[in-house]
């Protein structure tokens, strides 16, 4: 039950694509691959024992720490989730269906499946993708922590998974994946406005604090479920972004004492001041807060 390979996998391959050659096909009946069979007899210990085996047996091959909590109860849920919820079908456009990444080459293993350019762009279109590490990016954005999130996408993960596992096995329910998804086009967004913007740099920096203010001048009140129903920002909270952007921008380039920017955004000193911005949410964005 549960059967994984944690290390192996191109030799798997190697040995399967070389019976199944066409022009040269291997006779592997006297092959043999040594193997080592670990069986975790109680169910309890999955969670704990796993990730320390692939972080144990993965050393001649750099193995990301997202990559650790494949596993996960709360990412296999949301996988679950991402693979029977569809978002509602928008001025005659066809449902959408976001493509949870919970292990590394899910999504370019389901793309290869489709058979010409034209059926993988198609692919491409109905289920946008989204990772493990951006999962982190998103929350921890929406939860006001852009110094942690500018710090790059796997120390931010760390400290996402360390938040996660304080709330202590809370799984998310379907009202939390439309809510991500929400905040994952909120991300997008930001990403292409900041990018129009031509501030010549530091756009991950940007796009972070500038979702993290508005996050924390409105207490949170963004319609999360409007974005979900309509996937898309309506104009107001647009506009609201790209005015946003251009304050946090002026404000985390100018670091005090000539300090390295980049390293300035890591350090919650710089969210402080980005905080303490002159700025009010305009009457417009404030009558379609819920």
């Amino acid at each position: 039950r549960d059967m994984q390979i944690v290390n192996g996998g191109q030799t798997t391959a190697s040995v399967f694509n070389a019976s199944k050659d066409k022009k040269n096909p291997v006779d592997l009946s006297k092959v043999f691959v040594q193997m080592k069979l670990s069986v975790i007899k109680s169910p309890d210990d999955m969670d704990i024992i796993v990730p320390r085996i692939s972080a144990f047996a993965n050393t001649q091959n750099k193995v990301q720490v997202a990559d650790f909590s494949a596993n996960d109860p709360f990412h296999r849920r949301v996988e679950e989730l991402s693979r029977t919820i569809w978002a509602p079908a928008q001025g005659g456009m066809k449902p959408v269906n976001w493509f949870y990444e919970r292990a590394r080459g899910q999504y370019a293993d389901m793309l290869s499946r489709e058979s010409t350019a034209l059926r993988k762009k198609q692919f491409k279109e109905l289920h946008p993708m989204f990772t493990k590490t951006d999962l982190a990016k998103y929350e921890n954005t929406w939860d006001q922590l852009p110094f942690q999130v500018s710090e790059g996408a796997q120390k931010n993960f760390r400290k996402f998974t360390i938040r996660l596992n304080e709330r202590k096995g809370i799984l998310p329910d379907e009202k939390y994946y439309q809510r991500l998804v929400a905040k994952a086009i909120l991300f997008k967004k930001t990403e292409k406005l900041v990018q129009q913007q031509q501030f010549g740099g530091y756009r991950a920096n940007i796009v972070t604090y500038t979702l993290a203010l508005l996050s924390y001048k409105t207490a949170q009140r963004i319609d999360l479920e409007r974005i979900w129903k309509e996937q898309r920002l309506t104009d107001a909270l647009e506009q609201e972004i790209i005015a946003v952007s251009k304050l946090v921008h002026s404000a985390i380039t100018n670091p005090p004492n000539g300090a390295n920017i980049g390293e300035w955004c890591k350090k919650e000193k710089c969210w402080s001041a980005v905080q303490n911005i002159e700025y009010s949410v305009s009457a417009v964005l404030e009558s379609e807060l819920v």
